[in-house]
Formats: structure tokens, sequence, C-alpha cells
């Protein structure tokens, strides 16, 4: 009988963790973009740094400065350009943390992008663009996301176009 109990606790425990495992994977909660966010937006031209890892950790930094524009969908997905760099297949995410705290509302996942101006020494880099929450205007600011850094390339202010 002391066998038969042991089991069942186990049994009982272990479908205890099942549970809560699925309700709390499961639990990503569904969001939809704002009216305010699913627009047209651009920025004047602001300066944008990036930075290359030539050898031996030692960092290069080019800068220059370019106009970014994005175009966010209400299905999430986002296009634009950095510069000359453009991209068609960015995804919209909602920041987990607390926008009021970290100052990160939105993130676009721009993927990989193309040189952003005429000096930039990179054909291809992992880009993110890390939104506020819209006040009279959009804060934001330009990641290079290459290899799991978060190096801030740029601070950049959004405006909405208007028609």
């Amino acid at each position: 009988m002391n066998n038969i109990s042991r089991n069942v606790k186990h049994t009982s425990f272990f479908f205890l963790i099942s549970v809560l495992l699925m309700v709390s994977c499961s639990s990503t909660k569904e969001w939809n973009v704002p009216a305010e966010l699913a627009k047209e937006w651009k920025s004047e031209k602001s300066k944008i740094t990036v930075r290359t890892e030539p050898k031996w950790m030692k960092f290069d930094f080019i800068s220059d400065s370019a106009a970014v524009s994005l175009k966010i969908n209400a299905d999430k997905t986002v296009s634009g350009s950095i510069g000359m760099a453009s991209f068609d297949d960015g995804i919209l995410e909602k920041n987990s943390g607390n926008p009021e705290k970290t100052g990160v509302a939105y993130i676009v996942k721009c993927g990989k992008i193309g040189k952003i101006f005429e000096k930039d020494p990179l054909v291809s880099k992992e880009i993110e663009i890390w939104l506020s929450l819209i006040k009279t205007n959009m804060e934001a600011e330009i990641r290079y996301t290459e290899k799991g850094s978060k190096f801030p390339m740029a601070g950049i202010v959004f405006e909405e176009v208007k028609d």
C-alpha cells in the first residue's frame, strides 16, 4: 500500500508540474498593435555610429548621419529604411518589460540590413529599433544586435508622416 501511495503522490506531483508549465508557456498574451502606432513614421537625419570588430577585440567606430523611416502595420509587420539600407520583413514585438521603467515599449526586429551610409564598413548587419511610448512624437534607439550584442548606434525621434 505504501508503494501505491508514493506512486500516486509522484504522479500527482508530475501532473501538477506539467499543468503549471503548460499554463506558463501558453500565457504569452496576445496583443494588438495600437492604432496610434500602426502608421508611417520618419525621422530627421541623426548621427548613426557603426561599430566593427576588426581584430584583437579592438572596435572601430564610424559615424555619419542618416534619416530613418518605418511603416508599422496592424499585423505586426514593419518595413522601412535606415539611411541607404532598407528592409521589408521586419517584425514588431511588444517589450516584455514595463515601458515606464525601461523606456522601451516595442521592438522592431529589422533583420539583416545593408550599408547605412557610404562609409559604413559593414555590408550586412542585424538591427533592431527600440521604440518608446508615443507622446507628441516617438523616441527610439537603433541597436546593432549581431551575435547577441546590443550596441546602441543612434538615438532618434520619429514623427508621424501626415498625408
